[in-house]
């Protein structure tokens, strides 16, 4: 029905008027009568709604997620809150006293304390906590977790976990009581308090008793709690922290979906969701240091965005004394060689390539090297699946550096967890149609902000800073894929604040010095200066642009000072001949490592 209100101005509508309105709104009103449905009457078609298409969302997953690496929250364990430090104290029981003092200090600070409930929904989905974010757990189920800790931790509106080992729920004796079921009953009716399992007599070390001791204390203890508190049991400390890979396997069968160790370190950084670090109370200071150090040096977020894919154009810009040659559009992919090759060779046999340069970092760095082995995890758009990174004695060193992602539509960044990211379904998690990844050196370049000097060599190579040719992959604002390289020697401070001020989004150093090799066309635009015969280094990794060459910037190239002065490859001296141990960059006073260089 459609009610119409007629405004009498200062004029009559002559009667013939007043028909061709009536006449006006009954043919509107027949127009916008639904349809009838051929052969039934009585059914209409419905006026088709088109919805607007939402971005998917990121399945929940059974481990950490990488969507989850771009925050760092610890967790702390308690165990016994007494009155007052006396000589029967143990050293991890904490004072009514110190622990009011940490409650405060989270306040003071801004430290908000989250659920353990709230943690796992971060690590497996990446829901995003609060950006000072810490989980209090307790272990063993003291009395003075009710009698002295509750009261505070109530009034301030902190959650918190017990994890409850059964075997010796309720009892009384010695300096240490334990709280009986009517006392956990009392205060799971507050949603602050949440129960966890912690076997059910706490053996000294799981990981020593056999497979079937192990399920009994796993699956017991949980089929207990779960029947006398009428709750689910979802998470489990280890007693003692100590596991291994079969406990943790148990784990999962017996029905938990998180475990704790004791083993310091953020949550986030931890191996696994059934081994997540943890730090004693009293640590924690340094867990705040170590949260505030990963946050600065490498989790800087999880950078995510859609590629768009235009006419590959080339440009040279000198910003802030840095001379900039940057190639900018296409669609990126990343090739192996069987052994090692220059970027133009790449280029030449990918179909539809008309850019690269060079890439990740590798093992062996001797120019004459044939080794193809990559330092970090690494997948092209050829290989069926991820190549993790082997090479465990070298993962405390790459840890927190720049994972470069992306697939078909999308390029992601973030910081490396090398336990966490070794597996095909992790990957596949996060970017379900990614293609391609690999570990850069260094994030360059967060939110168009260059990144400090001093937080770039938390967890870089030590040489990060020295003087060289240096080469980066990045994203420009409005999606479009930037590889670039400076064409004379610079720092990497120096290189993140001229791409910066260039108007590049986010960015990556990418190997660097003797390796450093942009491609346009098939003019080499920068490079390393290894040797007159081959400008670079040939090297078994590298990205390739594909589409078509914008008309404007081929002549822009032509134009451009070529990559290698035949001066500086000529050059001789008088001096007797002799063989360097190691050769020297032109643009470095220091000789080339025989590691990736940054």
């Amino acid at each position: 029905m459609y009610t119409v209100e007629l405004r009498v101005m200062k004029s009559r509508l002559s009667f013939w008027s007043v028909v061709a309105c009536a006449l006006l709104l009954i043919s509107f009103g027949a127009s916008c009568k639904p349809k009838e449905v051929a052969g039934d009457p009585a059914k209409v078609e419905k006026p088709e709604v088109k919805q607007e298409q939402k971005e998917p969302t990121r399945p929940p997953f059974d481990n950490i997620s990488l969507a989850s690496l771009g925050q760092r929250v610890p967790v702390m364990m308690y165990h016994d809150v007494i009155a007052i430090r006396d000589k029967d104290a143990q050293w991890y029981d904490c004072a009514v006293a110190e622990f009011r003092e940490q409650m405060d200090l989270f306040t003071t600070e801004g430290v908000t304390p989250i659920s353990v409930a709230d943690l796992y929904k971060h690590l497996t989905e990446g829901t995003k906590i609060p950006d000072k974010a810490v989980v209090l757990t307790f272990d063993d189920n003291y009395q003075g977790f009710y009698d002295l800790a509750w009261p505070i931790l109530k009034e301030k509106g902190f959650p918190a976990m017990m994890f409850v080992h059964t075997g010796f729920v309720g009892n009384k004796e010695g300096l240490h009581p334990k709280m009986d079921y009517d006392t956990l009953r009392t205060l799971l009716k507050d949603p602050l308090f949440s129960v966890g399992c912690h076997t059910i007599s706490h053996p000294d070390d799981m990981s020593t008793l056999s497979t079937e001791e192990q399920t009994k204390e796993l699956t017991e203890s949980k089929a207990t709690l779960e029947k006398e508190l009428n709750i689910k049991v979802d998470f489990l400390a280890y007693p003692n922290g100590k596991n291994d890979a079969e406990t943790q396997r148990l784990t999962k069968e017996a029905g938990y979906k998180m475990a704790f160790t004791i083993k310091n370190g953020t949550a986030e950084g931890s191996p696994n969701i059934f081994a997540i670090n943890r730090y004693v109370h009293t640590r924690y200071d340094k867990a705040s240091e170590q949260t505030d150090k990963e946050l600065r040096g490498g989790a800087l977020g999880v950078f995510e965005g859609k590629l768009k894919v235009g006419p590959v154009a080339y440009k040279e810009e000198e910003v802030e004394k840095v001379k900039l040659a940057l190639v900018i559009g296409g669609m990126p992919e990343s090739m192996m060689s069987e052994t090692r090759e220059g970027v133009l060779d790449f280029i030449k046999r990918s179909p539809g390539a008309v850019a690269g340069i060079n890439g990740g970092f590798f093992a062996m760095a001797a120019i004459k090297s044939t080794d193809n082995q990559m330092v970090g995890p690494c997948k092209t758009t050829e290989m069926p699946a991820l190549i993790p990174d082997a090479n465990e004695f070298a993962w405390d060193k790459l840890r927190n550096r720049p994972v470069v992602i992306w697939g078909k539509s999308k390029f992601a960044i973030l910081a490396y967890n090398p336990e966490a990211m070794n597996s095909e379904p992790v990957f596949k998690n996060f970017m379900p149609d990614y293609t391609d990844t690999f570990l850069a050196g260094v994030w360059l370049v967060h939110d168009g902000l260059a990144r400090e000097k001093d937080d770039m060599g938390i967890f870089a190579s030590k040489d990060i800073q020295d003087p060289r040719r240096r080469a980066f992959l990045g994203i420009m604002p409005d999606g479009q894929i930037v590889a670039g390289a400076s064409k004379s020697g610079c720092s990497s401070a120096q290189l993140a604040s001229a791409i910066a001020a260039a108007g590049i989004k986010e960015a990556v150093l990418l190997d660097s010095g003797f390796s450093t090799s942009l491609v346009y066309g098939e003019k080499i635009m920068a490079s390393g200066h290894s040797t007159a015969e081959t400008p670079s280094r040939p090297v078994p990794h590298a990205i390739v642009l594909k589409g078509t060459l914008d008309a404007s910037s081929q002549k822009v190239a032509e134009e451009a000072e070529p990559a290698t002065k035949p001066e500086a490859a000529t050059t001789k001296t008088k001096k007797k001949k002799a063989k360097p141990k190691k050769p020297v960059d032109p643009d470095s006073t220091t000789p080339a490592p025989s590691n990736p260089p940054d």
